[in-house]
């Protein structure tokens, strides 16, 4: 009798004892916060700058001089204005830009272009294409002059472009561009253009996303 009662005091002990322990402050300490690495997106408003090197060829055919081709090289240059948008790698917006150039005293020339392409990180690799916009000046060749007159046309090409700074970026593109067929007297004159651009943006809206902390 006496061994079941000290059985009982003991079971009774041993619970209240539990019972304090669970009470008593927690000395778990709690994990530090994991802060997830800043997220870049190319979505935005931006507008930047170019500069670059274009050749230019008038193709004629004339009833009288037979095949022949005209080619001036210049400079061009100006400023760009764009919206783009990420969804995962895939990265697509508008762009429009207007541009001087010494191929045709002090024409201008604009265009408006999708673009498409792939982010990897801060690096992307696009292709462009859409409408384009020649304007005239004095080419100093008949079959040139004369087809100087403003030309609708279109374009297209690609480039790479790398996010260098929060806001900023560098691109490297090359664009074709075909202004059609247009008669010059009795002549079919043909005109295109290849031309080579460096550009530097600035994004209204930083690439960088807000940190996400982690627990």
């Amino acid at each position: 009798m006496n061994s079941k009662i000290f059985a009982a005091a003991l079971l009774l002990g041993a619970s209240s004892t539990a019972v304090m322990a669970a009470d008593l402050p927690s000395r778990r300490v709690a994990p530090a916060p994991v802060y997830a690495a800043p997220i870049f997106t190319w979505t935005g408003f931006y507008a930047g700058v170019q500069a670059g090197y274009a050749w230019d060829k008038v193709s004629v055919d004339s009833p009288f001089l037979g095949a022949l081709s005209v080619n001036k090289n210049g400079f061009v240059g100006g400023g760009h204005v764009g919206y783009l948008y990420q969804s995962g790698p895939a990265v697509f917006g508008v762009e429009g830009d207007v541009e001087g150039t010494s191929l045709y005293n002090s024409a201008l020339r604009a265009s408006l272009r999708g673009r498409l392409g792939l982010g990897f990180d801060r690096t992307l690799l696009y292709v462009t294409g859409g409408l384009a916009v020649a304007g005239g000046g004095n080419g100093g060749n008949y079959f040139y002059n004369n087809s100087d007159t403003t030309r609708l046309g279109w374009t297209v090409g690609g480039g790479a472009e790398y996010a260098f700074a929060p806001n900023w970026s560098a691109r490297l593109e090359y664009r074709y561009s075909d202004f059609g067929n247009h008669m010059v007297g009795y002549s079919t004159a043909h005109r295109t253009e290849n031309a080579v651009r460096l550009g530097v943006s600035y994004h209204f809206s930083s690439p960088m996303a807000p940190v996400v902390a982690k627990y």
